[in-house]
């Protein structure tokens, strides 16, 4: 770390199979694995029992990135709810760390939304994705 430095948004790029995100102006993703107590004789937990795993995201896309999306699945020939399972690559670089990458295995397209209202001055479209095959954080498998 130089100077107490930190991660910032300008650290952060993000890149989908049409490329390198350059009008994103967020990117959120959480997972989560089922946990739930097991008792036995008493009042406390004698173990614990694992259940599903599952994870799900949101991008926050100015209309221009989101139109190169739409160019994309045309390119395809599908409809973006019909675009095959693909990765989302999150890097983090700060100057003298090494950079740290996410990934996101196997994310389809679940909703998209858009608003834009007197004296906006820019459109985003909202896009959520659920991750079918799980957040790869720097590496590490989530299961």
């Amino acid at each position: 770390m130089i100077n107490g430095k930190r991660y910032s948004w300008e650290d952060i790029t993000a890149r989908m199979p049409h490329g390198v995100l350059l009008d994103i102006d967020s990117i959120e993703y959480s997972d989560e694995k089922a946990a739930e107590p097991v008792y036995g004789k008493g009042s406390s937990p004698r173990g614990y029992g694992s259940g599903k795993y599952s994870a799900k995201g949101k991008l926050g896309l100015l209309k221009e990135e989101f139109d190169r999306l739409v160019d994309y699945a045309k390119s395809l020939g599908v409809g973006l709810y019909r675009l095959p399972p693909f990765p989302i690559t999150v890097s983090y670089a700060n100057d003298d760390q090494p950079t740290r990458t996410d990934v996101l295995k196997g994310c389809i397209i679940s909703s998209t939304s858009s608003s834009t209202s007197q004296g906006d001055t820019s459109v985003k479209v909202e896009v959520e994705i659920q991750i079918l095959n799980g957040i790869w954080r720097d590496g590490l498998q989530p299961n």
